[in-house]
């Protein structure tokens, strides 16, 4: 396929060189709703794993990614969809506080969970499963690849 200029607006695997926001001490929060009927969520993980090769370390400074369980496309669906990544985002620019887990809420406020940097999982740990606070946001063990 001939490359143009304007397949190149298109084509998100020009865009993960990001060292111009990165060098300003910019910060940048993902998150897909794992259940999206639109759009797959492994194909924005695969943006965000191309530009953490692009950027290296940098970008494992000043970029997360959230999947969120359930939830369709940016909101609803059987999820725990009410949550605030802008706040999370403020505290770590303003504080230098690198969010964990961020508290999500179902939308009748009958239950909450973290929602952990992907691949973390919020692990149960005892108490009231309808709270946030009875987790702990986990990560898997990943063997290293020979």
């Amino acid at each position: 396929m001939r490359n143009n200029a304007q397949q190149r607006l298109t084509d998100t695997s020009y865009w993960t060189n990001l060292n111009t926001f990165l060098d300003k001490g910019s910060k940048i929060l993902f998150f897909h709703g794992v259940s999206d009927p639109w759009f797959s969520a492994w194909d924005t993980w695969d943006y965000w794993l191309r530009a953490s090769e692009t950027n290296g370390e940098a970008w494992d400074k000043a970029s997360r990614f959230y999947m969120v369980p359930g939830m369709a496309h940016c909101s609803g669906g059987n999820a725990f969809d009410q949550f605030d990544l802008l706040g999370a985002v403020v505290d770590w620019v303003e504080q230098g506080k690198a969010p964990e887990g961020v508290t999500a809420s179902r939308r009748d406020g009958s239950a909450s969970r973290p929602l952990c940097p992907f691949p973390g999982y919020a692990r149960y740990t005892g108490g009231d499963a309808t709270k946030a606070s009875s987790f702990t946001c986990t990560q898997p063990d990943v063997e290293e690849k020979p």
